[in-house]
């Protein structure tokens, strides 16, 4: 212990003390010291640790608690402990008015106030220091059912007591006595009374049931009440097995029903009965495959594979249980376009035309089944940029196409008139075969008249203006049609066309080159060469043919597929029209094309050219379809 001594005697006095303990030894400063600086107007600091600097003022108010307090002071907490501590007192400036009556300095120190003792100048004060030792020293502390842990600082350590005992934890003091579970419902997890029986053990306890009860001793049950309730558990699920067979058995069953009135609603709905009887009373073909949904569900992998997109059908690929590939055409919605479809297809078997191998009606929304045409349509590959169809496939398409128009004109059992000819809807197949497809708006001819009295319909940049001026559709309105497919096959050019702005149909912009003489600004540079320019222009004048604005004035599909044949032929004279120059004008008037001209479709007219009309195959020197090196023309 020290005394009390003054150390600011003066305004300007100051004080700096610092009171530092060995690092690694077993003392450190306790938190139960505190700093204090008593006195008038004066000021202290301190700073200790990793604490930093804290700081308190003085006033002259005379404090008289605690008692190391007089005249004024302060005091600052020690908050943890520490191997060191700096503290420095000093005078602050007095009021004007002060004086000091007592004349005694202040003073500032750090010490124990449970050793204070004495008044004023006679008291006296110690300092507590902690003895600290770990585990490794001092583990004869701790009580035996006690462990010892080393504080989280690193000096010192603490006793604990085990699992099941309380207590202080060391050897000296309450020590670690047992805790009796059994005793203490919040630790009792025996089964309750009759049932289980506690049993206290030092640190713990144990269960076990009472006589005449059967478990761990946690759970207990008589066994009387357990084969009861396993009787009732066996009874219960019986009878939820029995009752839930019933269920599914009469759900399948009903299920079964609904499905056989909703596939008979759906075949009554899209037209089943209407097919039956057109097939016959028509006399058309008898026979086709009718297809579950299941089955073109799996065929086609829950149409995963999208061939292309219709105005009112989605087309999929799918492949058949025998290995057929196929595409099956799937309407968004109920259309009597479907029935129609399937009734143009009853009386329709030619090589090209695409052939409709089934159907399934027993789904909300029919579906049909096709052959696979693998190769695209005409239009993708005649406005592709990376390859180009030569000139005498082109030539071979055109042959083939007609001839399956001229086909349904004429040939069929019942006359049909297509609607809807374009290059998007001539199929190719691996051998750049054509095949005409999308019989959606396709009608029988009536059987005693020779045009279709209808509303216009088909594709802008194909229709025929005779038709939707007069709405009565004629076979010379699939020749127009067929005419701007000619055309597209000589340009390459997309039927509608963007010029300054506006939008002009292709069949315009080839009549209006023509009537110029420019017939060889349009050609396909791809294609156009010296050996078949000549055949190009032929084919030029049989597309303005085709494109006469009054239908009597064009040739029928069956003089079209005669003088392509004779094109195809390389001779000069069709005997059906006169020589035209469609190159540059030299003097000569462009002539139209008249009906004397072009001359009527008759049953025993013969064409100079027919001698042969079989299909011949490619003439392309080595494939068909030939790489564009450069893209663009």
């Amino acid at each position: 212990s020290t005394s009390l001594k003054s150390d600011l005697c003066s305004p300007a006095g100051n004080s700096k003390k610092m009171l530092q303990l060995p690092p690694d030894g077993p003392f450190t400063i306790s938190k139960s010291n505190k700093f204090v600086a008593v006195g008038c107007y004066i000021f202290g600091s301190m700073s200790y640790g990793d604490w930093g600097d804290k700081r308190c003022d003085s006033g002259c108010v005379s404090q008289r608690n605690p008692p190391y307090c007089t005249n004024g002071c302060c005091e600052i907490i020690i908050e943890d402990d520490s191997k060191w501590v700096s503290f420095t007192g000093g005078s602050l400036p007095p009021p004007p008015n002060y004086s000091n009556i007592s004349g005694d300095c202040g003073f500032s120190t750090i010490f124990d106030p449970a050793t204070f003792m004495g008044d004023g100048r006679k008291a006296y004060y110690g300092l507590k220091l902690n003895w600290l030792q770990n585990c490794a020293v001092a583990n004869y502390s701790c009580h035996i059912n006690a462990e010892c842990i080393h504080s989280e600082t690193g000096d010192g350590h603490v006793c604990k007591c085990l699992s099941g005992y309380q207590g202080s934890g060391y050897s000296k003091g309450t020590a670690c006595t047992d805790i009796d579970e059994c005793s203490r419902p919040d630790l009792n997890k025996c089964a309750t009374p009759p049932k289980g029986v506690c049993h206290n053990l030092p640190g713990s306890y144990t269960c076990s049931c009472a006589k005449g009860y059967k478990g761990n001793g946690f759970d207990c049950e008589s066994p009387t009440f357990k084969k009861s309730l396993i009787s009732a558990i066996i009874g219960s699920v019986c009878s939820f097995v029995g009752v839930s067979l019933g269920a599914c058995g009469l759900f399948w069953l009903l299920r079964r029903r609904r499905l056989k009135h909703a596939r008979d609603k759906y075949f009554r709905q899209n037209g089943g009965l209407q097919l039956q009887e057109h097939i016959s009373s028509l006399g058309g073909r008898k026979s086709m495959t009718i297809f579950s949904e299941k089955e073109l569900e799996i065929a086609s992998k829950k149409y995963s594979t999208e061939l292309g997109r219709g105005g009112y059908a989605t087309v999929y690929e799918g492949v058949l249980v025998d290995g057929t590939t196929v595409a099956i055409k799937k309407p968004r919605e109920i259309s009597g376009e479907f029935i129609n479809e399937i009734v143009i297809f009853s009386y329709i078997n030619h090589r090209n035309i695409v052939r409709l191998l089934g159907c399934c009606l027993q789904t909300q929304f029919p579906l049909l089944v096709y052959e696979f045409v693998p190769n695209g349509t005409l239009f993708e590959h005649l406005q592709s940029l990376e390859k180009y169809l030569c000139w005498e496939t082109r030539r071979q398409i055109a042959i083939e196409a007609a001839e399956a128009i001229a086909y349904m004109h004429l040939q069929a059992s019942h006359p049909i008139f297509h609607r809807d000819i374009k290059s998007s809807n001539i199929l190719l197949d691996d051998t750049f075969t054509p095949k005409v497809s999308d019989f959606g708006i396709s009608r029988l001819r009536p059987s005693d008249e020779t045009h279709l009295s209808t509303l216009a319909v088909g594709t802008r940049g194909y229709l025929d203006p005779e038709f939707v001026r007069t709405q009565q559709f004629t076979d010379k309105s699939d020749v127009f049609s067929f005419g701007v497919v000619l055309v597209e096959l000589l340009t390459g050019l997309n039927p509608l066309l963007s010029v300054q702005g506006t939008v002009r149909t292709l069949y315009d912009h080839f009549l209006s080159t023509i009537n110029r003489g420019r017939l060889t600004e349009i050609l396909d540079p791809k294609v156009v060469n010296k050996d078949n320019q000549a055949q190009m222009e032929d084919m030029a004048r049989l597309a303005k043919a085709c494109l006469q604005v009054k239908a009597k004035a064009r040739p029928s599909m069956r003089e079209v597929v005669e003088e392509l044949v004779c094109i195809r032929a390389a001779r000069k004279e069709s005997g059906v029209y006169r020589d035209e120059i469609l190159v540059e004008d030299k003097g000569d008037s462009m002539h139209d094309y008249s009906s004397a001209a072009i001359g009527e479709s008759t049953s025993d007219h013969v064409h100079p050219c027919t001698a042969s009309t079989e299909i011949l195959t490619s003439e392309c020197p080595s494939t068909a379809l030939i790489e564009i090196q450069m893209h663009g023309r």
